[in-house]
């Protein structure tokens, strides 16, 4: 069984830190400072609090990063200060160039970097939750085999530390553009009062989306402000490639422009 130090069990990493402890491992997190909901959130998955990151990284076997993408080098930062020299699984939705940063802060205090990415919705009965993952092959491998299943399910994409963040940036065009294209879809109708014309489609192949259109932009006005940095963060993937990043760029800016209060 191993220590994991998890930061922080927001609605993704506090079930995943679930996972975790019912497979047996022990899952510290950092709890000073904390709200009232990410507290309640530790309790119902048995993690364990402790007051400092000096205390959540001693004796750990892998310290596990799962974060809003604007918080990623910041955290890696605070690890690195303690000297911790394990395994760091950075699984927070980074462009190469913010992945460089990260594994350059942690592998320069002695600690060894998995690169992964989480692809759907919390673990939960009835889906599943993978876990990309890449790097090098032992760790790799050591780590994916202290996850549970069938709820999360880790999924071996490569050697090289970028591949299991590009599958996950990929992924999320797909999915999370999609949800942000039919909310500006929705603006564009009700401006026009024909709001209902467009739900009525939602018949359609490939048009459900348009049955939940007030649920949808109900949902991306919570989770706009962590949703905007990781659309931020697959914009520059883009550039990297070659790719014009404008119209990522551009649903950024739309979902920070609708976004309520961080949680």
């Amino acid at each position: 069984m191993a220590t994991v130090a998890l930061l922080h069990p927001g609605a993704m990493g506090a079930r995943v830190g679930g996972e975790l402890v019912a497979a047996g491992h022990t899952v510290r997190w950092w709890s000073d400072g904390r709200s009232d909901r990410t507290h309640e959130r530790a309790g119902i998955e048995g993690l364990t609090g402790v007051p400092d990151v000096a205390a959540l990284v001693h004796g750990a076997d892998v310290v596990l990063s799962v974060l809003p993408p604007q918080a990623a080098l910041p955290v890696a930062e605070a690890v690195a200060e303690t000297g911790f020299g394990g395994t760091y699984v950075d699984a927070n939705p980074l462009s190469p160039g913010t992945l460089d940063k990260v594994r350059a802060v942690v592998e320069g205090a002695g600690a060894t970097l998995v690169d992964a990415g989480i692809v759907g919705p919390p673990p939960a009965d009835g889906h599943r939750t993978h876990l990309y993952l890449a790097g090098r092959p032992d760790l790799v491998a050591a780590f994916a085999g202290l996850l549970p299943g069938p709820r999360l399910v880790p999924v071996v994409v490569g050697e090289r530390v970028g591949q299991a963040s590009a599958a996950k940036q990929a992924y999320a065009l797909v999915n999370k553009g999609r949800m942000v294209l039919a909310a500006m879809a929705a603006h564009l109708a009700d401006a026009h009062g024909v709001g209902a014309v467009l739900a009525a489609e939602h018949g359609r192949r490939d048009a459900a989306l348009l049955a939940e259109l007030p649920e949808l932009r109900a949902g991306l006005v919570e989770v706009g402000w962590r949703w905007a940095p990781e659309l931020d963060e697959l914009a520059a993937a883009l550039a990297d490639t070659g790719m014009d990043p404008a119209a990522v760029q551009g649903l950024a800016d739309r979902l920070r422009a609708m976004s309520g209060p961080a949680d």
